[in-house]
């Protein structure tokens, strides 16, 4: 036989069916949602129309995408890290506002040089998000404590402690709202790219893409974390520190969703206003589940994600699809691609017929 067989490795085969995975649930969750928007909305092929390609309408629309991007690449590249270490640490939510709420404290202060006023902000939301979801990962080891159960309350401490500290010493009483005191001139990160809503943290979130994706993949230390996420006792027996690993990873993953609080705060308000979480931490898990704990992929669902969000705000402007719409699109989406036996039959089967090529191969045939 003349003809040479293509043969792809079991892993590309893997890495094949996600990507098909994920296409089929946007495809679904799509037309779920054209179908509930029919029920409610007076012309459906323009608002579905809208949805889909709304935020390309113009500049300002795309301008919004990138800046609710920002936020998203922090959050996501956070828990794709601690996630690759096989911890279900959900304190990035926690640690995103209360690193907005520590830069708050040092972004208020006068009199501090731009550069050394935003690296002090920046390190002070990385110290206290690292805190935030630190401190489940030293519970589970210390006390075996559940992590996710630890990371969920450390939400609350974090919401009601930061709260706590904006409402009282740093509100400002001649607001008028429940607001922070204005921030100094100098702590106010510089925008890029000649628009006045893209700032420097687009920059800076590209890099911790860029770090976390090196750390994982090519450095002994990313090594120990995929192999304690993939098999803690094989880790062990392997002589690997799991205990620290474990810890220090989480540290680090809180510290980036800390930095992500910090450039959201100082890159996009004058003061902290509150209003709530603000779901970022959320969103990254969203983000990781989609990228499987690929923060190299990171960069692409967050553009989505925001993608679809800029596009929910476009629907309130044109008509009366409820917003909602939009978090629905997203659950049916991690609803599909965390099932693992959606399309498993098929990626068996490719697999099988992949293996059979292989070995047709081998015998010259």
């Amino acid at each position: 036989m003349n003809k040479k067989l293509k043969v792809m490795s079991t892993k590309q085969i893997e890495t094949k069916y996600s990507i098909i995975r994920t296409l089929f649930a946007i495809a679904i969750a799509l037309f779920i949602a054209f179908l509930l928007m029919a029920t409610v909305s007076d012309n459906v092929l323009k608002d579905f129309t809208t949805l889909l390609i709304g935020p390309l309408a113009n500049k300002s629309r795309m301008t919004s995408v990138i800046s609710k991007m920002i936020p998203l690449l922090f959050t996501g590249v956070a828990v794709c890290l601690v996630y690759s270490a096989g911890q279900i640490n959900i304190a990035a939510e926690g640690a995103f506002f209360a690193g907005a709420v520590a830069a708050t404290c040092v972004a208020i202060i006068q009199g501090i040089p731009a550069p050394i006023h935003i690296i002090l902000a920046l390190l002070a939301g990385a110290v206290t998000g690292a805190i935030v979801m630190g401190i489940p990962a030293v519970m589970h080891v210390k006390f075996d404590v559940v992590t996710i159960v630890a990371a969920l309350m450390m939400n609350y401490v974090a919401l009601f402690g930061g709260l706590y500290i904006i409402l009282n010493p740093l509100r400002d009483p001649q607001a008028g709202f429940e607001a922070s005191y204005p921030f100094a001139k100098s702590a106010v990160l510089p925008r890029v790219f000649g628009n006045e809503r893209i700032h420097i943290g687009l920059i800076l979130g590209f890099a911790i893409v860029v770090f976390v994706s090196v750390l994982l993949y090519n450095r002994p230390f990313g090594y120990s974390i995929r192999t304690i996420g993939q098999n803690k006792k094989f880790a062990v027996y392997s002589g690997i520190d799991v205990n620290k690993t474990i810890v220090l990873t989480s540290l680090l993953s809180g510290a980036i969703a800390g930095m992500g609080g910090t450039v959201e705060t100082l890159g996009n308000y004058g003061r902290f206003v509150y209003s709530g979480f603000t779901n970022h931490g959320w969103d990254g898990i969203m983000l990781a589940v989609l990228c499987r704990n690929n923060p190299k992929a990171i960069p692409f669902a967050a553009f989505f994600l925001a993608y679809l969000k800029t596009s929910a705000d476009s629907l309130n402007l044109t008509s009366s699809i409820p917003p909602e719409i939009i978090s629905l699109i997203q659950a049916i989406i991690i609803i599909f691609v965390a099932a693992e036996r959606f399309l498993a039959k098929w990626q068996h089967k490719a697999i099988v017929s992949n293996t059979q090529r292989s070995m047709a191969m081998e015998k010259g045939e």
